[in-house]
């Protein structure tokens, strides 16, 4: 396989893995630990917070508000360690959170995944966008690399879900956009495999010239 196959498979299983988990902190801390992404749990840097005075249409649809209940929203980017996964747009009905839960989101750089957890939460995506690759990792590996991209990441994959809780109650909308960073060490593990086929060849076509003479 290339590296531009194994990144796109990789690519493909990250995001069935989010669409079938309870959320993405759960399914990206597995993810990074299967892969050996970074260390420590995951966090969410958060950019901004705000209770909306004008809901978007889409948020509506979604989370369906009653009276008495607001709606807050609050970006973040999501983090192992030093190295940036994705970014986080969520909308959320405080009301329908545990008490405590809502001072954490407001004070916290806690995921919102791990503040809900108690609610033992489930994932219905609604859209999925996966961002084509674009130039062969084979070609250049570190457009790949955040280190190459340190400001804006490469985003490869977009997920839009709702999150519920474990009696089925919409708390949330969230719009993920994950970097390339999860699956980068692809580019890395084909280039390997492709040196060592190299190397292989090399050494068999010398041993068949020695062998005869």
């Amino acid at each position: 396989m290339t590296a531009r196959s194994d990144t796109d498979a990789l690519i493909q299983d990250l995001s069935a893995r989010l669409s079938a988990g309870a959320t993405a902190t759960e399914t990206l801390l597995a993810w990074c630990e299967e892969h050996g992404l970074s260390q420590g749990p995951i966090t969410a840097a958060c950019h901004q917070r705000q209770v909306l005075s004008v809901v978007p249409d889409n948020v509506s649809t979604a989370l369906a508000p009653v009276t008495g209940e607001t709606v807050h929203f609050r970006q973040v980017r999501i983090m192992r360690g030093p190295l940036p996964l994705a970014t986080a747009e969520n909308w959320f009905v405080p009301q329908r959170l545990a008490a405590g839960m809502n001072e954490d989101l407001q004070t916290t750089d806690v995921p919102f995944g791990t503040v809900v957890a108690p609610l033992h939460p489930s994932r219905r995506t609604l859209t999925v966008h996966v961002e084509p690759l674009a130039i062969d990792p084979c070609e250049d590996p570190s457009w790949l690399s955040t280190s190459a991209h340190q400001s804006q990441p490469a985003v490869i994959l977009e997920h839009t879900a709702v999150i519920c809780s474990g009696t089925g109650t919409a708390l949330a909308l969230v719009t993920e956009r994950f970097f390339s960073d999860l699956a980068s060490f692809a580019a890395s593990k084909s280039s390997l495999r492709r040196g060592l086929d190299g190397r292989s060849r090399t050494g068999s076509a010398t041993q068949q010239v020695r062998l005869e003479r």
